[in-house]
């Protein structure tokens, strides 16, 4: 069983959006789909789904070798992987906390899902089933695989997962296995195994202009071939390629060179999986990677490193690159739309730190804070190289048309009396909802010297460490 809530504010712009009045009888409409899916009514009569078609209590979706997904009325957004049924035993959604129902069934299969207002009051009123586990979940985002056992990956919150030999919790980021009923749910590293499908046409959505797109999970696309999603968003789809991205770069040379800056804008990208594998700028140059060292991304931003780099046409022309750290992914498009906000964004992701002078790097924490009224961003980066914590803060300036900021530190311990270093990159999402850094400061420790890395932040969000 899942049981979801939402936050408040949340909560209220999505009732906003969807009227308290609806049909009784209409509990989702399609958004999406690929391949042959069905619907299959408690009465047993079978009908294909396409977008716009309608699900209600008691069908069963089907979705053979294809995909779907389903927008409910409640604002809630669910996708279908292939081989995968999914029953809706009871919905009803009014606004009336005590009255609103959602109860599902996963038959077999996979399911991504970001929650809407159903459950949000009452947890009761909202549950998914297996037959291998009751999953309670407080958060807003979570992924579910089940076949003979039950792999479960939550976006937020912490999700608690149950069967008859005990309870575990979950928290944000962490995934779980139950092999049966019978057996104890336990923390695994491997998160829930939902791959994209490949790149194909789509009865929900458009074919993707750029070969090496890739669909989300159950996504759609409007008339321009944009992603659209609950919110614009999907917390763990593939970030898309194409045109109009951003990519930072910071990166030394080999033989302890210490190199700098890569800034590319509206460049065509290659994104595999969650690799950035090149980047493109037409006739003014092109960025393509050695060997991927690290890659993560979350359907809004990317990061990684690569090992080595060949670069022609920008400032790394005719360098010799040893490391890349790398942020990419598209702008934020309006930050005057925020209107004024001041926000803290918590880390939510980072690459390895490497050093010129060869020490290892590990953990990285931080904050970052920005205001959108006077257009400063302010960061504070804990970067742990060979065992040494450099402490790291300074402040820059965003700007307001192109969303990006840089800005230099002013305030580093273990750096020398003055500390030599800066930050660069950009905010992305339809509201800002990340930001990506790349970062470059010299220390005054021999053999670490100067310390280059990236980091991504969440707005509001936790920190998912490395």
């Amino acid at each position: 069983m899942i049981r979801i809530f939402r936050p408040v504010p949340l909560a209220l712009a999505m009732a906003a959006a969807f009227p308290l009045a609806v049909n009784a009888d209409s509990a989702a409409r399609v958004e999406f789909t690929a391949g042959e899916v069905r619907a299959v009514a408690a009465d047993g009569r079978s009908r294909p789904l396409t977008r716009g078609a309608q699900v209600g209590s008691g069908d069963t979706i089907d979705t053979g070798s294809g995909r779907a997904q389903m927008r409910f009325t409640d604002g809630a957004l669910v996708s279908l992987q292939p081989q995968t049924q999914f029953r809706i035993d009871q919905y009803a959604f009014a606004g009336k906390p005590d009255e609103d129902r959602g109860f599902f069934n996963l038959l077999k299969g996979g399911l991504r899902t970001i929650t809407g207002l159903v459950g949000k009051a009452n947890r009761s009123n909202y549950k998914l089933t297996t037959s291998v586990a009751t999953i309670g979940i407080r958060g807003t985002e979570f992924s579910v695989a089940y076949g003979n056992s039950v792999n479960v990956t939550t976006g937020d919150g912490a999700v608690d997962v149950c069967n008859g030999a005990g309870c575990l919790t979950v928290e944000d980021g962490q995934s779980a296995y139950v092999a049966d009923q019978n057996t104890i749910p336990v923390i695994i590293e491997v998160k829930t195994d939902l791959p994209p499908p490949p790149p194909s046409n789509a009865s929900g959505g458009v074919e993707p202009a750029v070969s090496n797109e890739v669909f989300l999970v159950g996504e759609e696309r409007d008339d321009d071939g944009d992603l659209v999603t609950l919110d614009g968003l999907d917390p763990q789809g593939d970030l898309q390629s194409g045109d109009g991205y951003y990519v930072y770069g910071q990166y030394t040379e080999q033989y302890g060179g210490y190199g700098g800056l890569v800034t590319l804008t509206g460049v065509t990208t290659v994104i595999e999986g969650s690799a950035l594998k090149s980047a493109d700028n037409g006739d003014s140059g092109v960025l393509t990677s050695g060997t991927v060292v690290q890659s993560a991304q979350d359907g809004i931003i990317g990061w990684g490193r690569w090992a080595s780099a060949s670069c022609s046409g920008f400032s790394c022309d005719g360098d010799v690159i040893a490391d890349l750290h790398y942020v990419t992914g598209r702008a934020t498009p309006d930050l005057a739309a925020l209107g004024g906000i001041s926000a803290t964004y918590s880390l939510s992701g980072a690459t390895t730190p490497t050093t010129s002078g060869g020490a290892p790097g590990g953990a990285v924490s931080g904050t970052l804070l920005a205001d959108f009224s006077s257009y400063t961003a302010d960061l504070d980066l804990g970067v742990t190289v060979s065992a040494v914590t450099f402490n790291v803060s300074g402040s820059g300036s965003i700007n307001s048309g192109t969303a990006a900021f840089a800005g230099s530190f002013d305030s580093c311990s273990g750096c020398g009396s003055t500390p030599n270093g800066s930050f660069h990159g950009f905010f992305a999402g339809p509201a800002a909802e990340r930001a990506g850094v790349v970062y470059s400061f010299d220390s005054a420790i021999g053999g670490i010297d100067k310390v280059t890395g990236a980091a991504v932040f969440a707005k509001g969000g936790s920190n998912m460490g490395n």
